[in-house]
């Protein structure tokens, strides 16, 4: 197929579209990290820093509503229940507005407890979370009714005009300039979702709202549960190894975010379509499911490789152009980056247990995930391997995790087959693929022979899934 066909292709299209206006994102994430690192000096840095650790807490602060509002109209949508999913929609939205009055009321009495400018910082902060939801409550919606373009508009309006508010005020106003910045953006966002929308009506059907409750609140506690674990890994290399490894740890993460986006697109823009798919009261059967998960989990694995192959390639020369100092951060990355794509394979086979109301076993398991990572991180630390050993560390877990997800899944089909071989069919290859990749990145060879040995190294092992994924996803019939 010639690339003119390929580009006209609707879902390459939307695909390319979405991921390169999150590519953007990223980018303008980046630079306004480095002004505001310039201007506002170690110590507001730090207070900023604070003040947007609280906006993240915010944001788990709508009981999960964001989360299982997805669920729940998927559902009643895919029954053809249209009047159950419009409540769905209109008794989220009702919610997050009491809600948000709430922290509103919480932020003002922060600013009567601290009465210098923390105080307003504060208060400013309750108010950037309010919208912030609200924001993801239009994303959510639109991706719901098919409207990925107006998620594009809401996503450069948040990004650019944020930065551009930034650049312009920030000298002058310090943080002020940061949190009004992004206020105004969220406030803009919130008006076009508001007028791009179909009309909402401010009601809660009480029995939609104890369903969005009861899904939401465990994958709240599970989604959580990820920054809980993510934060393990930086309090043992603060503990044992120091901030200067902290700051490779960090950067790595950021570049393997960068690198996956396109793979996090598709998951995203796909997921309604997943929850309904494999959801199995839509009558579908058994082996239907099982084909279709292995089919977007084959997919999943075979991009997921193609990206890692090449930021694997170019992390190095990245970092020896760009940010010299961080050097260590190339074989740091290329372990990081196989632990995030095992965590994705599992993917569909999470959607599974959402969509079939099972998600208390994933707030099961990500309480025994965090347990599993301080006991793999301290046994690596004490054996000697520094930041290698809390990164092998975090891939071991992932993979773990990644493992036990896919075997909740079949437990909860009840596949009349063995688990082992089904879990060696999804991730034997994966696993030889990442202990070949780390132990060819670890012997440091010049970046042609490390290139040509990573190319034949995929080529062998995923040349025909990579060729099917492509054939799939541009075929009618793909994803």
């Amino acid at each position: 197929m010639k690339l003119k066909q390929i580009l006209k292709n609707e879902k390459i299209s939307m695909l390319l579209k979405y991921s390169s206006i999150k590519y953007i994102a990223l980018i303008i994430v980046f630079l306004k990290g480095i002004i505001s690192a310039r201007v506002l000096g170690p110590e507001l840095l730090g207070v900023l820093g604070n003040l947007l650790l609280v906006l993240t807490y915010i944001s788990y602060s709508s009981l999960g509503i964001l989360y299982s509002m997805n669920r729940e109209y998927v559902i009643y949508e895919s029954r053809d229940d249209q009047k159950r999913a419009k409540e769905v929609i209109s008794t989220s939205f009702t919610s997050l507005l009491i809600l948000s009055v709430l922290l509103i009321l919480v932020g003002i009495g922060c600013k009567f407890v601290y009465r210098d400018p923390l105080g307003t910082y504060i208060l400013l902060v309750f108010i950037i979370g309010v919208l912030e939801q609200f924001r993801m409550f239009y994303i959510n919606y639109f991706r719901l009714i098919n409207k990925f373009r107006k998620i594009n508009y809401i996503e450069l309006i948040n990004n650019v005009l944020a930065f551009v508010l930034i650049v312009i005020f920030i000298k002058s106003f310090k943080i002020y300039s940061v949190l009004f910045a992004m206020a105004v953006a969220d406030f803009i966002v919130f008006f076009f979702g508001y007028f791009s929308s179909k009309r909402i009506h401010l009601k809660i059907n009480p029995e939609i709202f104890k369903n969005l409750i009861i899904v939401g609140i465990p994958l709240l506690i599970y989604n959580l549960g990820f920054y809980i674990l993510t934060t393990v890994d930086r309090v043992v290399i603060i503990k044992f190894l120091g901030y200067t490894d902290l700051g490779y740890f960090t950067f790595s993460n950021q570049i393997v975010n960068g690198t996956l986006v396109f793979i996090t697109s598709v998951l995203f823009l796909y997921y309604p379509k997943a929850i309904k798919t494999l959801n199995i009261e839509n009558n579908y059967k058994k082996a239907d499911i099982v084909k279709k998960t292995l089919n977007y989990t084959k997919f999943i694995e075979a991009f997921g490789v193609v990206l890692c192959l090449v930021g694997a390639i170019l992390i190095e020369p990245f970092v020896l152009i760009v940010v010299p100092k961080y050097l260590v951060s190339i074989n740091i990355y290329r372990i990081l980056v196989f632990g995030v794509v095992a965590t994705q394979i599992a993917y569909f086979a999470n959607v599974f247990i959402v969509s079939n109301k099972k998600q208390m076993y994933l707030v099961y398991l990500q309480g025994a995930t965090v347990i599993l990572a301080v006991a793999f991180n301290l046994i690596f630390i004490k054996l000697g391997f520094g930041i290698i050993g809390v990164c092998l560390a975090t891939l071991i877990t992932n993979v773990v995790y990644s493992i036990i997800q896919y075997i909740i899944y079949m437990w909860i089909l009840d596949i009349d087959k063995g688990y082992i071989k089904n879990v060696l069919k999804i991730y034997l290859k994966f696993v030889i693929y990442t202990i070949i990749s780390i132990a060819i990145g670890l012997f440091n060879l010049n970046i042609a022979y490390y290139s040509l040995l990573m190319i034949i190294l995929t080529g062998v092992l995923y040349y025909r899934d990579i060729k099917f994924s492509i054939k799939s996803i541009l075929s009618s019939s793909g994803l």
